[in-house]
């Protein structure tokens, strides 16, 4: 994370020539991330005491009297990304022999609520312990856009006696060497665009490629994540029809501007076009610190409600509108439909099918061209390619006056379609 924060802050001088930007950057970013450092931290010191690894080693004794597997789950990534190995370890226990499993990711918080209900899940720890706790499980495995099985540290003997759970190993270790797909998970996340490009073409999709590398059956979108739907009572939504808003981006990612290039800058637009039309629905907006609050929402709950808050939400929403991020898969867990704006990240790969999807107009698919593809534009644009011609200092002609204002206000981010293109579906 450090050497990212120092490439990103000299890509970010290169770029604008300015010292001042570069440490605006690397003052919000280590301001973000001080907690997380703490909290790894305290527990990197809790586990190296003698008392500790010993209550770790009877608990994970424990574990196996049954005969189960006790493995370890490294997973990187965002809510989204949380989700998706959760619906994998899901079917990976459907369709093996019994384990149990302990995780560690960056917020172990996130992971007591995503997995609470997954069977064999049993702790969540701090990412950075996982190079020292490894080998002390039967097997250890990162999740991230693909699978990594860490040889070294399995219990062969163990996995043996387990033959399905052998077979998917196997069978994942087989997919890295077949699909070439070693070259592009060994260098996670800065080669995770081509990869996808890979996973598309083999007809798969972010959902279920984890589960063709260890070719097991994809059990589906919905999964019984805890949802807190004591919050329609709390804002007197219960009975009422309404639809949810998104327009931010997950807090993990440090940007040096205020919104980030996946999200789409005209919702308040479709707000409005969408209260003209249907009248009878509430609007509700959703959302933390790197959301922008919607003028014309019925509901503005912006840094309002927790996560649990927001799934109760989205669990009740007839549909909810959003970019391309962690609350649309969220949604998909409920089997609410989504209406998706995609610029950087490509719908063939992260899209549902239920949902409406809808593509940029021009460029696009350049998530992790580089490390600052959500900061700005690798191509150097000040907002999003349109179908209608440029004019003076790159507006857009053929908008509303009170469009061209908004894409003359300098628009940094959301290369996805235009306003009237959205307006269209």
């Amino acid at each position: 994370r450090l050497m990212r924060l120092q490439r990103n802050s000299v890509a970010i001088y290169r770029e604008t020539g300015s010292v001042r930007a570069a440490c605006a950057y690397a003052g919000r970013m280590l301001a973000a991330k001080v907690s997380l450092l703490g909290r790894h931290a305290r527990s990197l010191r809790k586990t190296l005491t003698p008392w500790h690894a010993a209550a770790e080693v009877k608990r994970l004794e424990a574990l196996r009297q049954d005969g189960s597997l006790v493995l370890a789950i490294g997973i990187s990534g965002g809510i989204g990304d949380l989700i998706v190995a959760a619906r994998f370890m899901r079917d990976l226990a459907a369709q093996t022999e019994a384990f149990t499993f302990d995780v560690f990711a960056a917020r172990p918080s996130l992971i007591d609520w995503i997995f609470s209900k997954v069977p064999g899940f049993a702790r969540a720890y701090p990412d950075s312990l996982l190079p020292l706790a490894g080998r002390a499980y039967d097997l250890a495995v990162q999740i991230h856009q693909g699978l990594v099985i860490h040889n070294t540290t399995a219990n062969w003997a163990r996995l043996r006696q387990a033959s399905q759970m052998h077979t998917a190993i196997a069978h994942a270790q087989q997919a890295l060497i077949a699909g070439q797909f070693a070259l592009y998970l060994n260098n996670h996340p800065r080669l995770d665009n081509g990869l996808a490009r890979k996973a598309v073409l083999a007809g798969r999709t972010r959902s279920d490629f984890l589960h063709s590398m260890a070719d097991i059956n994809y059990g589906g979108d919905i999964i019984n994540i805890p949802a807190d739907e004591s919050v329609l009572a709390r804002f007197n939504l219960q009975g009422k029809a309404f639809i949810t808003v998104h327009n931010g981006f997950d807090t993990n990612f440090i940007i040096s501007g205020k919104r980030a290039t996946k999200c789409y800058p005209y919702f308040d637009h479709v707000v409005t076009a969408i209260k003209a039309a249907r009248p009878d629905l509430l609007i509700v907006q959703i959302g933390t610190t790197t959301s922008e609050a919607i003028p014309d929402v019925d509901l503005n709950l912006i840094g309002q409600t927790n996560l649990q808050e927001v799934a109760g939400l989205l669990r009740a929403t007839r549909l909810h509108l959003d970019n391309e991020g962690g609350l649309v898969h969220l949604a998909a867990c409920y089997g609410r439909r989504s209406l998706v704006v995609f610029g950087p990240t490509p719908s063939d790969y992260f899209g549902y099918a239920g949902n409406i999807n809808i593509n940029p107009l021009k460029c696009g698919n350049c998530w992790w061209l580089d490390d600052l593809w959500m900061d700005r534009c690798p191509r150097g644009l000040t907002q999003p390619k349109s179908k209608g011609p440029v004019g003076p200092r790159g507006a857009v002609t053929g908008l509303s006056a009170r469009d061209r204002r908004f894409a003359a206000d300098d628009v940094s981010g959301g290369h996805g379609p235009s306003c009237d293109d959205f307006h269209k579906h």
